[in-house]
Order: C-alpha cells, then sequence, then structure tokens
C-alpha cells in the first residue's frame, strides 16, 4: 500500500518543473511576482511545492545550491488551514509574518519589526478593514480601478461595530471616532491602513538580510470560493512588495469558478448589458492582475506512468538503501533521455549493478505494471495520484482473491474491469447484472468486443467512448467473471471513483427516504442498520443534499443521523456552513432552528450553524432570523 501524502521524491520526473519555478524566483528583474502552479487533483502539485521548498533549504555547502540560496527565506502553508477562520486574511497575514519571526535563519533580527505588524493586522482585523479594503481592492484589480468608485457602499459606518468588545482601550477611541465618520473618510482609512502596511512590510525587508522572500501556498482550490478570494486578495493588498515571491499550488479551474462566484452579481449585470464574453473577460483579467505567472503541469505520459509504477513497485520491496539506488538510477536516465521508459529491465539492472538482491514478489510486480501502464494512463488521465488510489485498491482486491483462496484470478483480467468501473460505474453495474450467475460469461460482450482479425465492431453510444477499453487484451467474453465480480463488490470503488455498488437494502432505504409518503417510516429503520450500512447511507445522503439543496429530506434525515452519531453531525454544520444559502430551502432554517433549541450535541452544533450565518437576504437567512425572534 502507499500513503496518499505529497511528497519530495522525484518519482514522476517532475522536479524539473520545480527547478526551473526556482530559477525563476531566483531572477530579481521578475519579482515581485505571483506564481500559479495549476493542476488537477493530485496531478502533483504538492510535491512540485515540497520540492521547492527542500531545494530553497539547503545549506550544505557543498551543494552548489547553498550559496544561491543565502539570503532566502522560504515559508509553507496549506492553504486549507485558513478555511474555518472568520477572516481569512488577518490569518494569513498573522500566519506569515508568525512564521517569518520564527526563522531561524532571520526572524531574531526582525522580531520588533514583525512584532509591530502583527499589531497592525490584529487593529485592521478588529475594525474590519481587512476584510472591506480587501474586497475594493479586488474590484478595483478586476476592473482596472473602477472599483474604488464603489468604495464608500462597500465600507458602511457599520463596519467597525465589532470592535467595541474586542480592541484594547487606545484602540476603543479610534475605533469610537471612527463610527462617526462619513463612509468616504472610512474608506480613506481602510486604504490608508493597507498602504501603511505594505510600506512597512516592504521597508522590513528591505533593511533585512533577507534577499528573497518565498511563499508557498498549497491547496488553495480546497478552501470554498470565499476563501480562495480572500487569500489571493489579501497577498495582493497586503505583501505583493519588492524581494517576494508567492507559489499558490491550486486547480486553476477551481479558482476560475472562485471569482466568478465571488463576483457573479456583476458579471451577472454585464452578461445582461449584452457585452459578449464578458463574463470571462473579467474573470480572466481578475486572475492575471492577481497570478501573474501560470504554470501548467503536463499530464503524465504512458512512458512515464509506467517509470511511476516502476518506482512506485520498488519503493514498496526494497529496503531504503536499495531503494535509493534505483531512484538514483531512474535519474541519471532520465537526464540523458527523457523519452525512454525506466522500466523493469531498467529496475533489475540496477539492482543487480549494485549488487542487491531482487525481493520476491517484486519482479512480479514490474511485470504488472509494464503490463498495465498505457491502459491506466488512457482512464486515469495520467494523474499520480488516482495512480496511486487504483493500485491500493488493486491490491486489496488481490490480497481479498488471496484470502478466499480465489486462485483464478488474474491480474490482467481483474486490472481491466477495474478500470471500467473506474471509468464507467454505471456500465460495470451493467456488466455485473447481464452476468450468467451460472457460467459467469457476460452475453452483451458477444456484441461489443471485437473478433480476432476484424474490424472494430460498431457500439451503443453508451459505449462509444469505451471503444478502446473493449479492445483491450485480454477479451473478456469467453472469462469466468464470478470470482472477479465477487472481489469486486466491496466499497473499495470509492477510493477511485467515488462510485460504489450500493447493498440492497442500503439502496431501497435511500429511495424510500427521497420519497413524498415513506420518508418517515423510512427514517424509523436507520437506527437498524449496520455502522457501515449507516455510513454510506450518510454518504449518499450528503451527496443528495449537496446536489438538491433548496429540498429539506436528505437534510432531515441526517439530522436524525445526528442526533446519535456526532461524526455526521460535525461534517452536516460544516456541509452547511459552507454552502451558498441563497440555495438552501427556508424549511431547512425551521429544522436548524427547532434543534438548536434541543439539549445535546447536536443541538449545539445547529446553534454554531446560526452563529455562523452572515446577515443575509436569502430566504433561508431570513427563516433563520424569523424563527429565532
Amino acid at each position: 500500500m502507499w500513503s496518499d501524502n505529497e511528497t519530495a521524491d522525484d518519482l514522476f520526473g517532475f522536479r524539473v518543473h520545480a527547478d526551473l519555478i526556482r530559477e525563476l524566483i531566483r531572477d530579481p528583474s521578475v519579482l515581485p511576482a505571483t506564481i500559479g502552479v495549476f493542476g488537477d487533483w493530485g496531478g502533483g502539485k504538492s510535491s512540485i511545492m515540497k520540492m521547492l521548498k527542500e531545494g530553497f533549504e539547503k545549506t550544505d555547502d557543498e551543494d552548489p545550491a547553498a550559496e544561491e540560496n543565502k539570503g532566502v527565506a522560504v515559508l509553507y502553508f496549506n492553504g486549507w488551514l485558513f478555511e474555518g477562520y472568520d477572516d481569512a486574511k488577518a490569518a494569513l497575514l498573522s500566519s506569515i509574518l508568525t512564521e517569518l519571526r520564527e526563522n531561524k535563519r532571520f526572524g531574531p533580527a526582525l522580531k520588533d519589526k514583525i512584532s509591530g505588524l502583527l499589531k497592525r493586522v490584529d487593529y485592521m482585523r478588529g475594525a474590519r478593514m481587512l476584510f472591506k479594503g480587501a474586497l475594493v481592492g479586488g474590484a478595483a484589480a478586476a476592473t482596472g480601478g473602477l472599483g474604488l468608485a464603489a468604495l464608500a457602499p462597500l465600507i458602511g459606518v457599520g463596519a467597525l461595530a465589532g470592535l467595541r468588545n474586542v480592541a484594547p482601550d487606545t484602540v476603543k477611541v479610534v475605533a469610537k471616532d471612527a463610527l462617526e465618520k462619513e463612509p468616504e473618510k472610512e474608506a480613506d482609512e481602510a486604504l490608508s491602513n493597507i498602504r501603511q502596511f505594505r510600506e512597512e512590510f516592504a521597508e522590513m525587508l528591505a533593511k533585512s538580510d533577507i534577499k528573497t522572500l518565498v511563499v508557498l501556498i498549497d491547496d488553495l482550490d480546497r478552501c470554498s470560493p470565499e476563501r480562495i478570494i480572500e487569500n489571493l486578495e489579501a497577498i495582493k493588498l497586503f505583501l505583493n512588495v519588492p524581494q517576494t515571491a508567492f507559489v499558490i499550488g491550486a486547480d486553476r479551474r477551481v479558482i476560475r469558478q472562485a471569482v466568478a462566484w465571488r463576483y457573479r452579481e456583476a458579471l451577472s449585470a454585464g452578461e445582461a448589458g449584452g457585452e459578449d464574453g464578458h463574463a470571462d473577460r473579467l474573470v480572466d483579467d481578475y486572475l492575471e492582475k492577481l497570478i501573474q505567472i501560470p504554470y501548467r503541469l503536463p499530464r503524465l505520459s504512458p512512458s512515464e506512468i509506467e517509470s511511476y509504477l516502476t518506482l512506485l513497485f520498488c519503493k514498496r520491496h526494497l529496503s531504503a538503501t536499495a531503494y535509493g539506488k534505483v531512484c538514483a538510477a531512474a535519474h541519471k536516465q532520465r537526464t540523458g533521455d527523457r523519452y525512454t521508459t525506466f522500466g523493469r529491465a531498467h529496475a533489475l539492472a540496477a539492482l543487480k549493478s549494485e549488487n542487491e538482491a531482487c525481493p520476491s514478489g517484486l519482479s512480479e510486480a514490474l511485470s504488472i505494471g509494464s503490463s498495465v501502464a498505457s491502459q491506466i494512463t488512457d482512464v486515469l488521465q495520467g494523474n499520480p495520484r488516482q495512480v496511486k488510489r487504483f493500485l491500493n485498491a488493486f491490491f486489496l482486491r488481490k490480497k481479498l482473491a488471496s484470502v478466499a483462496k480465489l486462485d483464478g484470478v488474474e491480474d490482467e483480467v481483474l486490472v481491466k474491469l477495474m478500470l471500467l468501473e473506474y471509468a464507467k460505474p454505471k456500465l460495470f453495474e451493467k456488466l455485473f447484472a447481464g452476468m450468467d450467475g451460472g457460467t459467469g460469461l457476460v452475453g452483451v460482450l458477444t456484441s461489443l468486443e471485437p473478433k480476432a482479425g476484424q474490424p472494430a465492431k460498431e457500439v451503443p453510444p453508451e459505449w462509444a467512448e469505451m471503444n478502446r477499453w473493449l479492445e483491450m487484451a485480454p477479451l473478456l467474453v469467453e472469462v469466468d467473471l464470478r470470482d472477479y465480480m465477487w472481489v469486486t463488490r466491496d466499497r473499495l470503488g470509492s477510493t477511485m471513483s467515488g462510485t460504489i455498488m450500493v447493498p440492497p437494502v442500503v439502496r431501497s432505504l435511500l429511495k424510500r427516504l427521497q420519497s413524498k409518503m415513506g420518508d418517515a417510516a423510512a427514517r424509523k429503520e436507520i437506527p437498524a442498520l449496520q455502522p457501515a450500512e449507516r455510513a454510506l447511507l450518510a454518504e449518499m445522503l450528503f451527496a443528495e443534499a449537496q446536489k438538491k439543496p433548496g429540498e429539506t429530506r436528505a437534510f432531515t434525515s441526517l439530522m436524525e443521523m445526528a442526533e446519535t452519531d456526532p461524526a455526521i453531525g460535525e461534517t452536516l454544520q460544516n456541509t452547511i456552513i459552507k454552502m451558498p444559502k441563497d440555495g438552501l430551502a427556508p424549511g431547512l432554517a425551521v429544522l436548524i432552528v427547532t434543534r438548536a433549541g434541543k439539549p445535546g450535541d447536536f443541538g449545539l452544533k445547529c446553534q454554531k450553524i446560526i452563529s455562523a450565518l452572515p446577515a443575509g437576504d436569502s430566504p433561508f437567512e431570513k427563516s433563520i432570523r424569523q424563527k429565532r425572534r
């Protein structure tokens, strides 16, 4: 089994991308800059960030990079850590300053300056200037400055009201004066604070031994749209000063969606005005203002996937010493020729040349990798994380077949079936449903799979995208699939595609919970389910709730489950808080307020949901306020 964590081990040849980005940052003429390392989920972004951090932190005098790293301060953050903060901008600024202060190489000399900046962040946080000021800055960045014209409406007189109970006495006086100012003066003060922070931050870096401050922010695309925008605006408005480089690891599609969500009203107004492409242009302009240098990570090719599989198998079977020697051989080959696969023969040759024994099982595993690399590249689209999850599921199923003494399960057949399960779960279920229980044969494959020496058949539209899979060896038309279907009937599908083979009892209960007539009676049957079945039902109900937020049936069932399962209650609380409120039904508000008045753990969670709500005008939010009176 392999962990699903990022790593600085270069198993798929991505260090070259990290090296390129590092060279870019070392060029003073490029700075300040915000670099976007864009890629799909699981595409290697986090590993690139780890490689960057490792490369910038080399201090060994024998390493050529050590001299270049003198004067470079590198900080690493997971953007998701700021998701739960009420003010992500303040959390990000404070975290960067705190970690810089604690930096062993530079922190002691900067301690007093950083402490002063932290106090300014605390003041702006209390005065709500971080949020409101950056909101205006974001609009300005997106519109080329026009957003400043709307400054007064965006910063209301009550923007500082929350300061009275939390700020020190000396700051309360400032807040009181600010509350009595005109909105325009509040706007001036907010912009003045932003400007002063930038100037003090830039001056601190200029007078320090830091030549370049590098801030790596990973997993930003896991955050809610609001938090994504807050973090990006904090970087642009407060921290984008000389000598700085920010590297953002994210899926560009998610960032674009966040921008579109954040400025949805302005975008809608533009489209209503008849401006063709206005929305796309505004989103792209905004991204270009915030992320000046986009860098897209490529998907892995079949040869790279096979090399990746080879190193994964070696890491699983070899000692750390032997594995290091194989990695060195792979790196040497990759440096000389980036188009040649580092496969089974190369790994075995590297072990032999270093007088390292090949453990039992490694040769077989390497053979599996070479035979399925092109197949899984097609279906998994060159995604390293998906490959790793696929392999974990594959080896678990192989182990299950071994424990169950199913000696006839062949690797190639199992891999082919699992690829269909991943790519087209509905077709996989149809294959399973069409299997003859007595022979294990699937009759429909006769009309789908090609015959040797004959051209590919014309298949029904639903199978059209799987033509290559149908032609893939081995053909399954004459294979008894009963043992294979037996080992794939578990929940391992959730580790790959999120679609699973649902037990009939859960499927039936879910259908009744979604019906208008049987939902109340069906809810009474939930406690009788096995723990694994209840967990599965909860997963499906959460998916249904997010798919149909305007209906209350799924939420009602989840709330009843949450009464006895704190984990479900925690997930439900976070889900409702993060969901767009304009899509939620007023009836859900009634359920939340009612349960908030009851004792117990879930009652407290409902109170947290209510307290976390913004003062919005959606029917759901209005209903919450009305019911609480």
